[in-house]
């Protein structure tokens, strides 16, 4: 808690403190926190103060409140922005400080079909890397990422274990390989019996499907990546300008 708290209405320490353990995971994800009683009880406050605590909290996106059952906590939804290209990794560690672990479903190499073959403009046939990773934060499976990259482009990248380390980082470093520009597809699925299975979800719940092709600074396509990303923990970020030259050509209704 900061030095400053003390200053602050009992309300607004107490749901510092929460936040505080919930980002610490002192109190985990879908636990259940305490409720008005323990916490009035706890913190000498009144029942209110507490209530309100609590309503601060949900209200903050760390829990969600069920009516007869209680308070449980509920990180908020990481966030991507549309107008940037990052790594996964990258993305995580900007917005809160849990652990950020990888599990390798995959890593092979297979020939490009008709759909590879037009997304990293190869023949088909070429050989292509596929890498398949849950990704995990905080102990939570939050997607399932298939990552195609033309084998011609990165010799021997099997050789890394991408299960620890960040495959942008690595075909930046070691391949001398930057990212400047992708093209992104972003639509909504239903989860299968197999997804649903390795991201701890249930059958038919909603996933954000992300698709995206990147590019290096020669304009060579050298990645295809699909996403599969939890609808319940992940949200997408875009902000839109009107150009100076086109605004006046804006339809305005009156009234």
């Amino acid at each position: 808690m900061e030095s400053t708290d003390y200053l602050l209405p009992k309300y607004l320490q107490i749901k510092n403190m929460i936040i505080e353990k919930i980002e610490s995971n002192q109190f985990e994800e879908n636990s259940k926190l305490p409720s008005e009683r323990e916490i009035s009880e706890k913190y000498g406050v009144s029942r209110m103060t507490a209530r309100k605590a609590l309503k601060m909290v949900v209200e903050s996106g760390y829990a969600s409140s069920h009516v007869g059952k209680g308070t449980y906590v509920h990180k908020p939804k990481l966030t991507k922005n549309l107008t940037e290209i990052e790594g996964f990794s990258f993305m995580v560690r900007k917005q809160r400080d849990g652990t950020i672990a990888s599990r390798v479903l995959e890593a092979k190499i297979i020939e490009a079909d008709s759909l590879l073959s037009e997304k990293l403009k190869i023949p088909i046939g070429a050989e292509v890397y596929r890498i398949m990773r849950i990704r995990i934060v905080d102990g939570v499976p939050i997607a399932i990422q298939e990552s195609n990259l033309p084998v011609q482009l990165f010799p021997n990248l099997l050789a890394h274990d991408f299960g620890s380390i960040s495959l942008y980082r690595t075909i930046f470093e070691e391949y001398g390989v930057k990212i400047v520009s992708s093209t992104q597809i972003l639509d909504l699925e239903y989860a299968d019996k197999q997804k649903a299975e390795l991201l701890g979800i249930k059958e038919h719940d909603a996933l954000f499907l992300f698709n995206s092709v990147s590019y290096d600074e020669n304009n060579n396509a050298i990645e295809y990546c699909i996403h599969h990303m939890r609808g319940d923990k992940c949200s997408f970020y875009n902000e839109l300008r009107t150009s100076s030259s086109a605004s006046g050509s804006l339809p305005f209704r009156k009234g």
